[in-house]
């Protein structure tokens, strides 16, 4: 368990009560990882969501010539692995996510909050709000046009 003030400190949390910061903190895991450690790889079972505290972390993709392609760095209070609490078969990564620099996170397993959000609609709503704001920013800045170089 992790002290639930950790949770409240961090804007993707800024939403919740703090009867809600307790009950994600029950299931959160302190994690720290050394630079150039990946925390998921693309296609593999995405079974962990995490929110950043400090350090960042790339994500990144293989082009079609073999060469890795960073799409975004995450800073301190960004989120990854969405896709291990929006898929319920098949859940996959959809990018690698690597240390660029230590990093300390929270880690929670995908099922442990599902079953928060099934027994708290409201909690389940306000962080997939916030999902879905973090993915519809990604997806504009990922499909926004590159400007003709001179």
């Amino acid at each position: 368990m992790v002290n639930p003030s950790v949770l409240g400190a961090l804007e993707f949390f800024n939403e919740l009560s703090d009867e809600m910061l307790s009950r994600l903190a029950a299931i959160a895991e302190l994690r720290e990882y050394e630079a150039g450690v990946f925390l998921n790889q693309r296609k593999s079972r995405a079974d962990y969501f995490y929110v950043i505290i400090s350090g960042e972390i790339s994500l990144e993709i293989e082009s079609l010539t073999g060469k890795t392609v960073r799409l975004e760095t995450i800073a301190p209070g960004g989120a990854i692995g969405f896709s291990s609490l929006i898929e319920s078969e098949h859940k996959r990564y959809l990018s690698d996510a690597k240390a660029l620099t230590p990093v300390t996170l929270l880690r929670f397993k995908s099922d442990e909050m599902k079953m928060l959000f099934y027994q708290d609609f409201e909690l389940g709503y306000l962080i997939m709000k916030r999902i879905a704001l973090i993915a519809k920013q990604r997806l504009v800045f990922r499909t926004y046009p590159i400007p003709k170089l001179g």
